[in-house]
């Protein structure tokens, strides 16, 4: 299918009318939003491309989005997915399925995570051991003596040694421990592209791995178990001559493929990416800057030396005796034009969904996740932020916790 030269040319410029090339704009200073666009013209005309030549299904944009992100992340390998949970989801069952792990083995999870953080480890027939999290990070540091899934809460990268490491990577793209990425830290590490993040393809996500048997299994597991397109298709196909290469089921599996839309987003996405971070954490270091000025009755908190921050969101945590309540503070902030959540799922231990679930236990108490669960809450951070928003988000908290 292709579309008259003169129809391209008009939603060309139709694109061009209502979108910028680049979405760096800085947005007013009085308004302190959960998300601002990360897309300009070239993704929108990208995904218009992909809808007037008809294949819409996971293809060539796909690819090249997935070599380009792992590529920037310093991994082997991408495998690309319809979300950040199915990134989870899929990579814990290909690690089961390769042998990384087995069916009934303890993980290592954070008490203060997001929710499918945890289940993604449940539905592979794994056990979910949720610890606290370090109080000056929110996240996993120090030593383990079982495999971990270490989440690198709010762009905030954990420092973790285990005999196996995975990686949470989606609120992080970008994080470093050293001169390495956050997503080739561990074994293989998810990144999620949903709206509000670092940059999108409107939901999406991505595996990245150095280890290509285990690359493979994610992208059969991908898509229903096929065999068509891993790196070893040839040899599967002559291992099984009788049946139709077209229709080879390697291993179980599931539909979690991107469209080629997401794809057509990501190529350009991409190329974006380390400009963003590199604005988000600018303002991640000036806002906790501006905001312990204050010396407000809440902590805020700032990157570890030896490690790049990604700035998901910016998290603070409210003293126990504020003379305000967190509810109260955040319906304030609110009514300011400042949007606020609370930190992730809070304690998981707490979510309803949680509590008597098989296959979870607790393993010593849980003070700074009950904490977080309590007194926690973030902001958005964006790259069309910059200082004076920070300014305004620390003269907003000091007015309202004035008392």
């Amino acid at each position: 299918m292709s579309a008259p030269a003169e129809l391209r040319r008009e939603v060309a410029a139709l694109v061009v009318r209502h979108l910028d090339a680049d979405p760096d704009r800085r947005l007013r200073s009085d308004r302190l939003p959960l998300a601002v666009p990360s897309f300009g013209s070239a993704e929108v005309a990208e995904a218009v491309q992909v809808l007037l030549s008809g294949h819409i299904t996971m293809g060539a944009r796909v690819a090249a989005f997935e070599n380009a992100w792992a590529s920037w992340v310093g991994a082997s390998h991408g495998v690309m997915t319809n979300s950040g949970s199915s990134a989870l989801a899929v990579m814990l069952a290909a690690l089961v399925q390769t042998g990384r792990l087995a069916r009934g083995d303890e993980v290592i999870v954070p008490a203060v995570a997001w929710s499918t953080s945890l289940f993604s480890v449940l539905s592979a027939g794994l056990r979910a051991v949720l610890v606290d999290v370090d109080p000056d990070t929110l996240v996993l540091r120090g030593r383990f003596d079982r495999p971990v899934l270490a989440v690198h809460l709010m762009g905030q990268p954990c420092e973790v040694e285990a005999p196996l490491v995975v990686e949470d990577a989606c609120a992080a793209a970008g994080a470093k421990v050293g001169g390495r990425m956050a997503g080739a830290l561990g074994v293989a590490g998810a990144f999620s592209f949903y709206f509000s993040h670092h940059v999108t393809t409107g939901e999406g996500g991505m595996i990245t791995t150095s280890d290509r048997e285990l690359a493979d299994a994610c992208r059969s597991i991908r898509a229903h178990g096929w065999a068509r397109d891993r790196s070893d298709r040839e040899r599967l196909e002559r291992l099984h001559p009788e049946v139709d290469p077209r229709f080879l089921f390697v291993t179980p599996g599931t539909n979690a493929r991107p469209t080629e839309i997401q794809g057509a987003f990501g190529v350009h996405q991409a190329r974006r990416v380390e400009r963003f971070v590199r604005i988000r954490n600018a303002n991640h270091r000036a806002w906790c800057e501006i905001v312990e000025e204050r010396r407000l009755p809440l902590r805020v908190f700032p990157q570890v030396p030896g490690t790049r921050h990604a700035a998901f969101g910016f998290a603070m945590l409210l003293d126990e005796d504020a003379p305000v309540g967190r509810a109260e503070l955040c319906r304030r902030l609110e009514a300011r034009g400042i949007e606020t959540r609370p930190i992730s799922g809070s304690n998981l231990a707490r979510q309803p969904a949680v509590r008597d679930l098989p296959g979870v236990r607790v393993e010593g108490p849980l003070p700074v996740a009950d904490a977080v669960h309590e007194r926690g809450f973030f902001v958005g951070q964006s790259h069309a932020f910059g200082p004076e928003h920070g300014e305004f988000l620390a003269r907003s908290l000091a007015d309202i916790l004035a008392g």
